[in-house]
């Protein structure tokens, strides 16, 4: 049900400018200030001011005015339902439920709704808000002024809202952002892992590794990104269906082709059958393969992290490889404040997705030989520094937190 007139929106191509003449007219300052939205309280109401992106033709057509619903998520729904076509869709901003979508005369409205709780939401039900956050990031490192440490993910903002990807378009925003809304160590140890990540595909495509399987893939774009390169490998990307049909949808409305070899293997780690899954999506245990699991083994229980690694050694040929990331049992060293920020702050952005698992530090290589692995490659928190955050001058673009570690692990 419709409410009210909640909020109106303007784009505008000079945000100072705009700010200090709203800011004489309506007799007042605004109530939210930042490089990427200036807000006005007016009343029962609010007006949003936000930068014009390069894409819209004039500020006076990409107006938005937004009504305040009881149920957005229902309402959203039910304009699709009568004939309207979605436009952008709903999502958590600023502690509002937002969205849009497009009537039959081309009208724009927009949707305004309350947060829900969502900490009783598993990534089972709903896509993953890590995912998510994750890929925000890459878009920002693929934004980066700094050539030395740009990030080479061009495609994570598709999958990104309307909202965050005027963020990414914007460098004062962008920079707003990661000063006051990302934990310390956060962004930089996401560049340094994508990096890692990225170097150990293109090894096994330049190998010609027959099979690759992304563990939890959530909005990776590797397959997508190295296309070209895949050739012959079989590609499985293994993930929770919701995340898994929000990513297929929005790559479908880029018109991102896919390799030819790719399949979508649907699954819930800690329910279903690993072994059942990729068998019935083709995958072979007699090839030798590269295992991707990032972002993914601190969410799960330990059950589930032995489960997955007894499959990977059991059910693929001898040589076959696994990269993870993982979580040590360390608390903090000189820079102690970034590890304690950062895992605060996991803790407390994805209350449905609680780190459950870490390794002993300097106990890796006992924990993989334990369970029939050799370790090829390690890199503590100074080691990403060293090799993916140096800039040209030598010093460090930042710091990573000391208890992220990154693997490469070999079946013996």
């Amino acid at each position: 049900m419709f409410l009210s007139l909640k909020r109106a929106v303007y784009h505008v191509k000079d945000m100072e400018r705009a700010k200090e003449w709203y800011r004489g007219v309506l007799g007042k300052g605004p109530v939210v200030d930042m490089p990427f939205a200036v807000h006005f309280s007016v009343g029962d109401t609010g007006l949003t001011l936000m930068p014009l992106a390069p894409n819209d033709r004039n500020a006076a057509e990409s107006t938005v005015a937004y009504w305040e619903v009881t149920d957005i998520d229902e309402e959203f729904r039910r304009l699709i339902d009568a004939g309207a076509s979605p436009h952008t869709e709903v999502g958590d901003v600023f502690g509002f439920r937002r969205g849009a979508v497009i009537d039959p005369f081309g009208n724009v409205i927009g949707l305004l709704g309350q947060a829900v709780d969502r900490s009783s939401k598993t990534v089972g039900e709903e896509p993953s808000g890590t995912a998510l956050a994750v890929a925000s990031l890459r878009a920002f490192a693929a934004a980066e002024e700094r050539e030395e440490i740009r990030g080479k993910d061009t495609l994570a903002e598709i999958f990104l809202t309307e909202d965050r990807q005027r963020m990414v378009r914007n460098a004062a925003g962008r920079a707003w952002v990661l000063k006051n809304a990302v934990p310390l160590g956060l962004y930089e140890y996401l560049i340094a892992r994508t990096a890692y990540f990225d170097g150990a595909v293109e090894q096994a495509l330049r190998e010609n590794v027959p099979q690759m399987v992304f563990l939890g893939a959530g909005y990776d774009t590797r397959p997508y990104r190295f296309r070209d390169r895949v050739r012959a490998t079989r590609v499985f990307e293994v993930d929770a269906p919701p995340t898994q049909r929000r990513k297929r949808a929005l790559l479908e409305k880029a018109g991102v082709p896919a390799p030819s070899g790719l399949s979508y293997v649907p699954i819930h780690f800690e329910e279903d059958s690993l072994e059942h899954a990729l068998t019935r999506a083709g995958y072979d245990p007699r090839h030798r393969s590269l295992f991707l699991w990032e972002g993914v083994i601190y969410y799960l229980t330990p059950g589930a992290v032995d489960s997955t690694l007894g499959f990977v050694r059991e059910r693929s040929a001898r040589g076959s490889r696994i990269v993870f990331d993982y979580q040590t049992t360390a608390a903090r060293r000189s820079d102690g404040h970034i590890s304690t920020e950062l895992r605060e702050a996991m803790r407390a952005a994805s209350p449905s997705e609680p780190v459950r698992f870490r390794i002993e530090k300097g106990d890796i290589e006992a924990f993989l030989a334990k369970r029939g692995y050799r370790l090829v490659d390690h890199l503590t928190s100074q080691e990403m520094e060293g090799r993916y955050l140096t800039l040209r001058d030598g010093s460090l673009a930042g710091s990573v937190a000391q208890y992220m570690a990154l693997v490469t692990a070999e079946t013996q």
